[in-house]
């Protein structure tokens, strides 16, 4: 990892380790005080979320240097317009480092009270797959994986729920997210 990408992502911690908003629970795919760059990302996503919806321009700074640092990328054509809008914002942005052949990706979206999505990805064998999920307003959402044989790869329902995993064989796995609650939500879907 390059120096740049150490310092943002130093600051991004201590920078939420000093913010007054509530935190969560670890999620059961980390120990205490660890996040994978999935969870760091869903997190800075819903940080930036919520500066925007306060319209705290300088407070985007922060989630935003993040999303550059870990080299995230949106997924669909509202994401990408969703983090060209904060960028346009905050004027201390910089563009996102291109270091990897392939990085981390998001999606925004909205679902419905008792709605649902389904994305289908495909993992590689051997390497580390991390998806989580977060929430701007902390609403608790069900997150299911299955493989490409139908076998639950994780499932929780959390306010971030997150899981890891290494792929035993390439296949395209199945990503579902379900909100149980009784309120539309917006949420961040991270997949590295």
């Amino acid at each position: 990892m390059r120096l740049p990408v150490l310092l943002a992502v130093a600051a991004f911690v201590l920078a939420s380790c000093t913010h007054a908003a509530p935190t969560a629970a670890p999620s059961p795919s980390s120990p205490a005080g660890k996040g994978s760059n999935a969870e760091l990302l869903a997190d800075a996503l819903a940080q930036a979320d919520r500066a925007a919806s306060a319209g705290d321009d300088t407070g985007l700074a922060r989630p935003l240097a993040m999303i550059a640092a870990l080299d995230a990328r949106p997924l669909d054509a509202e994401g990408q317009a969703g983090l060209e809008r904060w960028r346009r914002r905050s004027p201390d942005t910089t563009a996102p480092l291109r270091g990897r052949t392939l990085g981390p990706g998001y999606r925004h979206g909205t679902l419905n009270a008792g709605g649902d999505l389904r994305i289908e990805q495909t993992f590689l064998s051997g390497q580390k797959a991390s998806i989580a999920l977060s929430t701007p307003d902390g609403a608790k959402l069900r997150l299911q994986v299955v493989d490409g044989a139908a076998h639950p790869v994780c499932q929780y329902e959390a306010a971030s729920p997150s899981c890891e995993w290494i792929p035993i064989y390439t296949q395209r796995h199945v990503i579902r997210l379900i909100n149980p609650g009784r309120r539309k939500t917006r949420f961040y879907l991270v997949i590295d």
